[in-house]
């Protein structure tokens, strides 16, 4: 037990020293454009402090720091160019996160309005604010571009980190319309479906893809790629189906938001599939009602949670969690490549499956 504690303990200090090195980049990047900005027009430099502050709040920065994590793994040594180029997964997460938030039409992100609902309390008109947000999320998916065009790295790699950039677009945006044509048939969703969800929506954009940008920068070969990429995929996967374990039984403290959002939104996921395939008809019945529901309370969470444990899809969930981890660990391990790195992969494998928010 000791000894699981003190593993986390340096990889937590690693972690909170890249996420300080992106932070001090993304404020530097940010103070920069804000400038050139200013060239432009008055609006536009006050477009992009808006965007700042929207940016550099919150956040692990486990992307970026995946794709700094990559480079060095394949033998790269620019730690400062590196870490401009990583900037880039950032600034797409948060182009993602702006228009996420128009979709679910949510309120706040990170405890502060939202960039729709500041521009809509600003104008005092809600398409305006709809508009201006889109609009926002284009400017920042743009200088997510610029961040790798600007760094040092050799042209024909920079190419090649754009392409999986702009990939990791596509993917997204095709797991996110997945996922909301199947919001309205939970019934006949398939595990299939669920996967390519879990694959295109979070595994490519958060782990895999991350850490082939990296890669591609210190002039990885294909080989290499692929290797990461079948790690990044089982990690990322393993991720979601956590995040959606947490959804339903973390704690609202630690997680920072409401539990049980998937259900009040009838999100389909891993664990809400099982449980209508495995439960009871009677709990089957009672679970069905709660799907979609807005108004849920803690009396509530706690007989969809029974429900849940009882049915055993919490446990078919957890299990594939730990395949999944366990797969990615094995390759991790056979790979040769620089110690530092390959432990912190192996910690955060750990900390996907372990973590509490």
């Amino acid at each position: 037990m000791k000894k699981n504690k003190d593993k986390f303990k340096y990889f937590y200090k690693d972690l909170l020293q890249y996420q300080k090195e992106i932070n001090s980049e993304l404020k530097r990047f940010f103070n920069k454009k804000i400038k050139e900005s200013s060239l432009i027009f008055k609006q536009a430099a006050e477009t992009i402090r808006i965007l700042k502050q929207g940016n550099i709040v919150g956040g692990k920065r486990i992307r970026p720091i995946l794709i700094n994590v990559g480079y060095s793994l394949a033998g790269g040594k620019n730690k400062k160019s590196i870490l401009k180029a990583s900037l880039s997964i950032e600034l797409l997460h948060n182009y993602f996160l702006i228009h996420d938030d128009i979709i679910d039409r949510d309120e706040l992100r990170r405890g502060k309005k939202s960039l729709y609902s500041f521009y809509k309390n600003k104008t005092n008109d809600l398409h305006k604010g709809i508009s201006l947000a889109i609009v926002g999320g284009d400017i920042t998916i743009s200088l997510a571009y610029q961040a790798i065009l600007e760094s040092n790295f050799l042209e024909k790699n920079k190419i090649k980190a754009l392409e999986i950039l702009n990939q990791t677009n596509i993917n997204t945006c095709h797991g996110q319309m997945l996922e909301m044509f199947l919001e309205s048939k939970p019934n006949k969703i398939t595990e299939k479906e669920i996967f390519n969800i879990l694959k295109n929506k979070t595994a490519y954009y958060t782990f895999a893809n991350p850490l082939k940008i990296g890669a591609v920068l210190a002039g990885s070969n294909n080989k290499f790629l692929s290797q990461l990429e079948k790690i990044g995929l089982s990690l990322g996967i393993a991720f979601q189906i956590r995040d959606d374990i947490l959804d339903l039984f973390g704690s609202e403290k630690e997680l920072g938001k409401p539990v049980a959002s998937d259900i009040k939104e009838g999100k389909p996921n891993l664990l809400i599939l099982k449980t209508l395939a495995l439960a009871k008809p009677k709990d089957k019945k009672i679970f069905k009602e709660y799907l979609g529901k807005k108004i849920i309370n803690q009396k509530d969470i706690k007989e969809i949670r029974r429900i849940v444990t009882e049915s055993r899809a919490l446990d078919y969930c957890q299990n594939k969690a730990w395949g999944l981890v366990k797969k990615a660990s094995f390759l991790i391990k056979k790979m040769k490549v620089p110690q530092k790195e390959k432990e912190f992969l192996l910690n955060l494998a750990d900390y996907i499956i372990e973590r509490k928010f």
